[in-house]
């Protein structure tokens, strides 16, 4: 009995020995595989660096590659332009009776116009707005079908007959007044409803650069938005090319009058404590707060059409429809 008792004895502490001995190499194991995983997200933490340092080289590559493909999108553009001047002074050069050469300026300005008489308007232009007696900074929006001017407080009234529309554009701290003919309605879709708004479309006379016309303008609120203005196709076909690489390509058709300019860059001036129309303020107040409208240099018939100059033509032209729809 005492044997059988002293083997059971030794069975435990032998027992209790291996699994002592298993603990340990379990330990030593844990110890082992915490050590493994400690070196191999110190590893991907490293590799994780190198990504993202790899990331910002590519992105900076790229940014690099993009202004270069600018930069020589623009350099052809110009050799394009000169190569055209070129061209054209050479076809208009002259022969006098005496045989000998006289140069001709070319016809065109190709930094302006196309080499077939288009303009070139770049992503922002100023257009000069009639009723509004102002230039106003536009984004021109080859999405765009038609063009919109910013209205609010818009009122619906008749003159002469024929329906018309008063609205207020506000606008660098400052709020124009405009009336307008009434032309039709425009069923208006956001892209972030379904659903659609009717705007009233008027008549509005611009001017760009020497070209003037009466165009198709949607009013809507746009006074949350960084342009008062938006150019859209209607406006543009036919007379211009849009070059996005550029901005403010044409000259102001009035470069002493009122001027409105973008949010932002308004926004930028009124921080440094400039005001872009100062000089125009002064005239105004020393006027006794009469506008100034633009002075006879800048002529009569102003554009190609003379149906649609500013603003002379087109004040002369609309009296005498409406006497005649008077019956006088």
């Amino acid at each position: 009995m005492r044997k059988i008792l002293a083997a059971a004895a030794l069975c435990v502490v032998t027992a209790a020995a291996f699994a002592a001995d298993d603990d340990a190499k379990t330990a030593n194991r844990l110890i082992a595989l915490d050590g493994t995983i400690q070196s191999i997200n110190e590893e991907l933490s490293s590799q994780r660096a190198q990504i993202g340092s790899l990331k910002a080289d590519l992105k900076s590559i790229s940014a690099d590659d993009a202004a270069f493909r600018r930069s020589m999108l623009n350099e052809l553009k110009a050799l394009r332009r000169q190569n055209q001047s070129l061209v054209d002074a050479l076809f208009t050069n002259q022969t006098d009776a005496k045989g000998g050469v006289s140069t001709v300026t070319p016809l065109r300005n190709y930094d302006m116009q196309t080499p077939d008489g288009k303009m070139f308007f770049g992503e922002a232009e100023y257009f000069y707005i009639k009723e509004a007696n102002a230039t106003i900074e536009a984004r021109v929006d080859t999405g765009a079908a038609v063009s919109s001017i910013s209205a609010e407080d818009i009122t619906e009234f008749e003159r002469s007959g024929r329906k018309w529309y008063r609205f207020h554009l506000r606008a660098n701290d400052r709020d124009l007044e405009l009336e307008a003919p009434f032309v039709r309605y425009s069923d208006i879709r956001q892209s972030s409803k379904e659903t659609t708004s009717r705007r009233p479309v008027v008549s509005l006379n611009v001017k760009i650069g020497s070209y003037s016309t009466a165009s198709e303008f949607t009013l809507t609120d746009r006074s949350s938005m960084q342009y008062a203005l938006l150019i859209g196709r209607t406006l543009l076909q036919d007379i211009a090319v849009v070059d996005v690489s550029r901005e403010h390509i044409q000259e102001r058709a009035d470069p002493d009058g009122l001027l409105i300019l973008n949010r932002d860059s308004y926004n930028d001036l009124k921080k440094k404590g400039i005001n872009p129309n100062a000089e125009f303020d002064e005239r105004v107040k020393n006027s006794a707060g009469q506008i100034a409208y633009p002075s006879e240099s800048y002529g009569a018939n102003l554009g190609t059409n003379p149906n649609q100059a500013l603003p002379q033509v087109v004040d002369k032209l609309k009296k005498e429809q409406e006497n005649q729809e008077n019956g006088r």
